[in-house]
């Protein structure tokens, strides 16, 4: 009986978590063709009766043909008042596109994700590329996929130095988890900062940043064994349940 109800205790967890994301504030991708070019745009809509200050990052990751990755990322705060739509950014790309681009906008309230969208553009050719190198990971909980993506909040050169060793090492190490891995970095006592890594709200791995770059990698490495461990539990979680 005790794994039973250990089991459904994650279950109720789990689908408590997702009433959290697109509930009160709504992230919603659009597009429009334009001349031969795509813009998407992005767009938040509050649907609580209360005032809400947030920020976002509206980003265009894109994989060519030889699996290079590239970043474009647009983040800024607003403000958004009871029952209020608004148009936050946009990004134009062209029609005939050939790599593949996954289009992910995040909006959060403090440190917490509260709503989030993502497109993806040629995703049969990106099926093809993760067939030939791994096996395809399950959906998250609320049907959006989100792999191999790795989002930046520093502040300080420490906290950037930080991020360069881990994302470096988190893409040689093919990790590619199915859920969005930030690294963030918040004010501290006096100048000092603290540098944290978290996948959804789980705070995987934080430290005080200094700039030692010595020390920023050894971090970085603890992180990495972290975050893999993370989402080696997490599978195992789910197979678990499946043979449940």
């Amino acid at each position: 009986m005790k794994p039973k109800l250990v089991i459904l205790f994650i279950l109720i967890f789990k689908v408590s978590f997702a009433q959290f994301t697109n509930t009160d504030v709504v992230a919603k991708i659009q597009t429009e063709s334009i001349d031969g070019a795509i813009s998407l745009l992005s767009n938040a809509t509050n649907t609580s009766e209360v005032y809400k200050s947030l920020r976002y990052t509206f980003s265009v990751f894109r994989t060519n043909a030889n699996d290079n990755l590239t970043k474009n990322i647009q983040e800024a705060r607003f403000t958004l008042e009871a029952n209020e739509s608004k148009e936050l950014s946009k990004i134009s790309i062209n029609e005939d596109e050939k790599d593949q681009l996954v289009v992910l906008l995040l909006i959060y309230e403090e440190d917490q994700i509260v709503g989030k969208d993502r497109l993806v553009f040629n995703e049969k050719k990106a099926k093809k590329v993760v067939e030939q190198n791994e096996e395809i990971s399950d959906e998250s909980d609320d049907g959006i996929e989100l792999k191999g993506i790795v989002i930046e909040e520093t502040k300080t050169k420490p906290g950037k130095d930080f991020y360069d060793f881990f994302y470096t090492s988190y893409s040689l190490s093919q990790i590619n988890g199915n859920k969005v891995v930030g690294v963030f970095e918040k004010l501290s006592f006096g100048r000092s900062t603290i540098i944290q890594v978290k996948i959804e709200d789980n705070v995987i791995h934080e430290f005080i940043g200094k700039p030692d770059l010595e020390y920023l990698e050894q971090m970085s490495k603890i992180a990495i064994r972290k975050v893999y461990k993370y989402f080696k539990d997490l599978k195992k979680q789910k197979n678990d349940i499946f043979q449940y």
